[in-house]
């Protein structure tokens, strides 16, 4: 099909429900006729964005897919106009978070043509700048959230600069994220020797059930995977981070608000943590990493909260490997932002149980490689350890497990409490 050129008057044509979208070029912003083409084809169409074009993107998206593919084969790039984004961003029922895109819908498809091809330029360095590490600063979007959404595929797909989190996903069954291939850098010397990439998550999922995500590789200074409140039912696989591991959590944040994470299963994931603090990962905790909030609520989130209930169960993992994490895996109790609620350490009631890790190999840079740390309200129970290898980097020496108030530990011996708290 002959494409016209960039300055063509025609912003999508229809072709048996196949809209082709080129940009207008020279900066102008191409959000209005994306959209266009979706309404037009995105209801049992194809959408379909070629390489090697960039297309601007200046305003917020929503779009709904039904029976639809969405072909990302050049880049968005959200331009970095921080007033407009913060003010005019899609807001989000978690923390107050906002996204600059919205997927609704069901049985749809986002492909980025292949490996480290199509997806997101968030233009990053400027929202990390002004965080300058600040944890949770308001009004950074996050690029693509899929909502309400069922049988949703995202592959191929990657995302450079991310402005926030790069993904979210919350009200949704039955999604995958498949040949994901995600990169925040920071290149400010400004950030050196600290996390300015914080927040930069791979993902976050909400009340979503029937999760895959498989063939990731990650750089970014936060979480890699991060399945929050009641997400069921999750496979990880092939899943290399650099910065950050697999979290669960942050969980407890919301009095009367119970997070349930349950039947997850992750295997053949890599942390590691070899770089400076100026480039990622400097604040987060261990290759696989619980955590959830004290039991004494204080202030307001995102940087705020505390005394929620669930539990977290049946997860394993197989085959985790971590370069100089912080822990291999550490279980966190004692989560909080705001400082006074360090005095409250032993008042989570969440509840962990029914873990189990298998082929735990690699470094820590610390003495620590296993950090139970949880709380005299609701001690952890049910963790069984087997093949567990895991040094110190520093001297090459066996690294501890240590723990507090968890019960029936197998297949590791317990030589110590926990000494600190990761925040």
């Amino acid at each position: 099909m002959y494409l016209p050129p960039i300055s063509a008057p025609r912003l999508y044509w229809l072709v048996y429900k196949a809209c082709i979208v080129t940009p207008l070029g020279w900066g102008q912003d191409d959000s209005s006729q994306i959209l266009a083409a979706v309404s037009a084809c995105g209801t049992g169409g194809t959408i379909t964005l070629p390489a090697p074009y960039v297309y601007t993107i200046r305003k917020r998206l929503l779009m709904r897919l039904v029976g639809a593919t969405l072909n990302v084969f050049g880049t968005l790039s959200f331009v970095p106009d921080l007033g407009y984004w913060i003010d005019e961003s899609h807001r989000i029922e978690f923390q107050n978070q906002s996204t600059a895109w919205i997927v609704e819908g069901s049985d749809y498809i986002i492909d980025g043509g292949g490996w480290m091809q199509g997806g997101i330029e968030g233009n990053g360095q400027a929202w990390y700048g002004r965080a300058a590490g600040h944890s949770n600063q308001f009004g950074r979007p996050i690029p693509l959230t899929l909502y309400n959404s069922t049988n949703a595929t995202v592959r191929n797909f990657s995302v450079r600069q991310s402005m926030f989190w790069n993904f979210y996903v919350q009200d949704s069954q039955d999604v995958s994220f498949t040949s994901i291939y995600l990169n925040s850098t920071n290149r400010d010397p400004a950030g050196n020797g600290s996390n300015y990439e914080t927040n930069t998550d791979g993902i976050n999922t909400i009340r979503v059930n029937n999760f895959l995500a498989a063939d990731w590789v990650f750089h970014g200074g936060d979480d890699c995977l991060a399945p929050k409140g009641n997400s069921t039912n999750l496979v990880f696989r092939n899943i290399t981070c650099t910065g950050g591991g697999v979290a669960f959590g942050s969980v407890g944040q919301y009095p009367g608000a119970p997070d349930f994470i349950t039947n997850v299963s992750a295997t053949d994931i890599t942390v590691s943590q070899l770089i400076s603090p100026a480039y990622g990962g400097g604040t987060v905790a261990g290759g696989a990493y619980f955590k959830s909030w004290v039991g004494h609520e204080e202030g307001t989130p995102p940087q705020g909260g505390g005394g929620g209930t669930g539990r977290v169960s049946n997860i394993s993992f197989e085959n985790l490997h971590v370069d100089n994490t912080s822990q291999g895996v550490f279980v966190n109790k004692c989560y909080f932002k705001v400082a006074d609620q360090a005095n409250y350490c032993d008042t989570s009631t969440f509840l962990f149980e029914d873990l189990s890790f298998s082929n735990v190999t690699g470094t820590v840079n610390g003495e620590n490689g296993i950090g139970l740390n949880c709380s005299a309200a609701q001690p952890c129970r049910d963790i069984h350890f087997e093949g567990v290898d895991l040094l110190d980097s520093a001297d090459n020496t066996p690294a501890r497990v240590v723990c507090d108030n968890a019960e029936d530990v197998v297949g590791v011996k317990c030589n110590g409490t926990a000494s600190s708290v990761t925040k």
